[in-house]
């Protein structure tokens, strides 16, 4: 499906009359990446949404763009808009893991009538942490660049961080490596630089969002902090936070997302 100038990988699911609800992945992942954790079991909640998914700019079976401008989270907003213009959305569920909830984010900021609602897992490091995280996705660039692929699918299947994600979802990381074997080396260099570039916009900036939001976060991952989760919590004047401690506790997330987005059907 052509968005914005690129060509994007687009599946559509759920039942027709759904409430309309847009999904985004985390970044270097994909559709199918998000397949092999299953972190929310879509099958459980079609009966409810109109499930739109996609591969973003750069990743998957995406098309991949030059500008590192193209990368950041508020432009990669104005594509989740586009797709929804595409679909025929005029309102929509904005929802995504880490840079994916990144997008929701610009996306409610830039198109607040539109947004009925966000579903935002996995909160990115952001603000006073973001220049450490960025710092990891240059350097991942300049692996890639200096000494290929392989280096950089060697390097992530030996984390130098080890949590219970890595214990619990260590076929993500396999996912990565055969996803990576795929890609264009020099589109993946500028999606990492493009993101090292980016933030989320200014904490005081949130308080216009006043679309219902459901905030997904978990403890033990540096790149994606309980406490960044917490900021957003503050700053959003309708929102609601669960931090998962556990495998089992994320388990309860999708039973969660049902919950929420059955409250804005009823709601609306």
């Amino acid at each position: 499906m052509k968005v914005n100038h690129v060509e994007l990988n687009v599946k559509v699911t759920g039942a027709e009359n759904g409430i309309p609800f847009i999904w985004g992945h985390g970044l270097m992942q994909s559709m199918a990446a998000d397949d092999v954790v299953s972190w929310v079991k879509w099958d459980q909640l079609t009966d409810l949404i109109r499930l739109v998914r996609y591969d973003a700019r750069g990743h998957g079976q995406s098309e991949a763009s030059e500008a590192l401008a193209d990368y950041h989270w508020s432009a990669l907003a104005q594509d989740m808009l586009a797709l929804a213009d595409a679909v025929g959305f005029d309102t929509f569920v904005a929802g995504g893991q880490s840079m994916g909830c990144a997008t929701s984010i610009d996306a409610a900021l830039a198109a607040p009538e539109r947004i009925k609602g966000l579903v935002l897992m996995n909160v990115p490091t952001a603000w006073e942490t973001r220049a450490a995280q960025a710092g990891i996705y240059g350097q991942m660039a300049d692996l890639i660049e200096a000494r290929g692929i392989d280096a950089l699918i060697a390097m992530m299947q030996h984390p130098v961080v080890t949590n219970w994600q890595t214990d619990a979802y260590a076929e993500l990381n396999v996912s990565f490596a055969e996803h990576f074997k795929t890609v264009d080396p020099k589109a993946l260099v500028r999606v990492l630089r493009g993101s090292a570039l980016t933030n989320l916009p200014p904490p005081e900036q949130l308080e216009a969002i006043h679309a219902p939001a459901l905030i997904l976060a978990w403890t033990d991952d540096p790149g994606h902090p309980v406490s960044s989760a917490e900021e957003v919590k503050r700053r959003l004047p309708n929102s609601e936070l669960l931090i998962a401690h556990n495998v089992a506790e994320v388990a309860t997330w999708t039973d969660a997302i049902r919950d929420f987005v059955t409250g804005l059907a009823v709601s609306s």
